[in-house]
């Protein structure tokens, strides 16, 4: 999980996506309601081969439909990059839309004229199952076992010895031609990490390159990587999001026989949701600092304000959703960004059309905004499942170019497919409706647009992004906060190690203080004192704590924006150290942190 203290800005965007062979025209299919849903074309797997209308047949899938890639370009000599012809032939195509994606969003932020430092770039990429070449590959090496069970078939056997001979070449022939002859290029051209390698290595970055494999959750996690890495200063600027290229006839199977896809259609959140509907494509995005990007003019699409992830732990089974994973990621990424869930106006959900799935989601949602007062059915929601299908590893990274344009845009497009709400969704009480017209995005005077993305991945890993659109000034000092380091935000039992302290990432703040003392009681004077000053307006600047109030026994420390918000805070923490028992872990969330006992290692940073 993130502890953002940094926002990031999103300065490109480049995009391959069913009926979109870029961002643009991907935007403009969401405004007008295009749902990019048909059936499998023969030259992609032939439905005569493995459809069949019963979920029971043995090896067969139910459904033909998904969101197809049929138009997107690739041309490397145009665009200067030295990819020989062989070596493009050993490329799967998930490396070539990643390579696409790359110059895309690199031309969209303004390069080669606008410069990027190659020595702090970063390439952090989701993708699960890497693409379907490597399936291709894999059956043309296995013929020899193909031709041995062939030989060893009685009625094979019988056949005079030419004939065999004449049908074991025809046939080796014959599945020689489903792919590629297998080179040195080959392997580096299919395995999914060579695909974040790959675009670092012809666009000559040299940051970190990785690829991250977290199911559905793919393109979240590698924003998570990228957004840590910005935020510690490990790199300047990240190539990051989601590649998804694996709609073979072998994945319809496998996931027919879990009964998760659905032979009809995507309508998330509907009452006739049967399943999900496979999608493929990459979305790509160059991500900065907010900061650096203000310094250097750059055109901003939208603000990462904060991320969270979470596990589901033990649940009904690893299929299945578990809305404890999913309220902790959303709640992480709320408290991380610093701000209240009232102040969202639209969901990117999840969203996958399924019939538990969509329930869960939503519950587990509403409940972290329950305590933010909003009124019902006040925040659009939507899913871009329902114009382009799942896409799986780059689920993600599809949801949050649709939120980011929108943002940008200042306009919400229609989630398509619902017509009758699932019922089993309290949508009276409930803080979302679901948009299903072009919108314009009004806010109240004085707010700025809001937004949370979620994803969701296989075998129960969640994340929940928040995005803001950019405001020049709106975020104080450029979001950079007094951040106090040696708080534990994971306490066990009531007493937190100040020597473990995390980050203290809540509202913008002007100081950040720690008090120590010998006793508890020597402590509570300390805080009446603070507390005293602070009602009557005065609060100490930010500055760095004592060497003896780190080193003491009892320590406590409160971050704040201001006097009134010091004295609330003292007060709050005089009330916990009379009740003491829960009440610390309480007052974590509201930036007050308890420590006892020997301290550790304690840094604080001022920007």
């Amino acid at each position: 999980m993130s502890e953002q203290t940094t926002p990031i800005a999103i300065v490109g965007v480049g995009a391959i996506l069913p009926d979109a062979p870029d961002a643009t025209t991907f935007w403009e299919n969401l405004k007008n309601g295009r749902y990019s849903v048909s059936d499998v074309q023969p030259d992609r797997w032939d439905p005569d081969l493995y459809f069949d209308t019963d979920p029971k047949a043995p090896g067969r899938t139910y459904s033909k439909i998904g969101g197809w890639v049929r138009d997107w370009d690739w041309s490397p000599l145009k665009w200067h990059l030295p990819i020989p012809p062989k070596v493009g032939d050993g490329m799967d195509d998930a490396q070539k839309w990643a390579v696409a994606c790359t110059h895309a969003a690199l031309t969209d932020y303004g390069w080669p004229e606008r410069t990027i430092d190659t020595e702090q770039t970063a390439v952090i990429l989701g993708n699960a199952m890497a693409g379907e070449k490597h399936y291709q590959t894999a059956l043309r090496i296995a013929f020899p076992e193909m031709a041995r069970e062939l030989d060893a078939a009685p009625s094979f056997a019988g056949l005079p010895a030419d004939v065999r001979a004449a049908i074991t070449a025809e046939f080796h022939g014959r599945m020689d031609d489903l792919s590629v002859e297998i080179t040195e290029d080959t392997m580096p051209g299919e395995l999914g990490n060579c695909i974040a390698g790959r675009v670092a290595n012809l666009f000559n970055l040299h940051g970190p390159n990785f690829t991250v494999d977290a199911a559905c959750a793919s393109a979240m996690a590698a924003f998570d990587a990228s957004i840590a890495g910005l935020a510690a200063g490990e790199f300047d600027v990240a190539i990051s999001g989601g590649i998804d290229r694996n709609m073979g006839a072998s994945t319809y199977v496998k996931f027919c026989k879990i009964g998760a896809l659905s032979a009809t259609g995507t309508r998330p959140f509907d009452e006739g949701a049967d399943g999900f509907v496979m999608g493929e494509g990459a979305a790509l995005f160059v991500l900065k600092r907010l900061a650096d990007a203000e310094r250097a003019g750059d055109r901003i699409y939208a603000v990462v304000r904060g991320i969270g992830g979470a596990s589901d732990g033990r649940g009904k089974g690893i299929t299945a959703p578990n809305p404890a994973g999913q309220r902790l990621a959303v709640a992480r990424a709320w408290r991380n960004a610093g701000l209240s869930p009232g102040l969202c106006s639209m969901v990117e959900a999840h969203g996958t059309s399924t019939r538990v799935g969509d329930v869960v989601e939503i519950s587990s949602i509403a409940d972290v905004f329950a305590s933010a007062g909003i009124a019902p059915g006040s925040i659009a929601l939507g899913s871009v499942k329902s114009n382009i299908g799942h896409l799986k590893a780059a689920a993600g990274a599809a949801g949050l170019l649709k939120a980011t344009l929108a943002l940008h845009n200042k306009t919400i497009p229609p989630s398509l497919g619902f017509h009758n709400p699932n019922p089993n969704i309290d949508w009276d009480k409930s803080p979302f409706h679901v948009n299903t017209e072009l919108t314009d995005w009004k806010v109240p005077a004085g707010q700025v647009r809001c937004a949370g993305v979620s994803a969701f991945g296989f075998g129960g890993t969640n994340f929940h992004v928040v995005l803001e659109e950019y405001v020049p000034g709106h975020v104080p000092e450029n979001g950079h906060r007094a951040v106090a380091v040696g708080a534990d935000l994971r306490a066990t039992g009531e007493i937190g190690k100040i020597g473990e302290i995390a980050h203290i990432a809540k509202a913008p703040l002007r100081g950040a203080l720690v008090l120590g003392a010998a006793t508890e009681a020597e402590l509570g004077e300390q805080l009446r004192e603070v507390q005293a000053d602070a009602a009557a307006g005065r609060a100490p600047e930010a500055q760095a704590p004592t060497a003896a109030a780190l080193a003491a026994p009892e320590r406590i420390a409160i971050d704040y924006a201001d006097a009134a918000e010091l004295a609330d805070k003292a007060a709050k923490a005089l009330d916990a150290l009379a009740r003491g028992g829960l009440a610390w872990k309480l007052l974590q969330g509201r930036g007050i942190f308890r420590g006892s006992g020997p301290a550790g290692k304690v840094a604080f940073l001022y920007s």
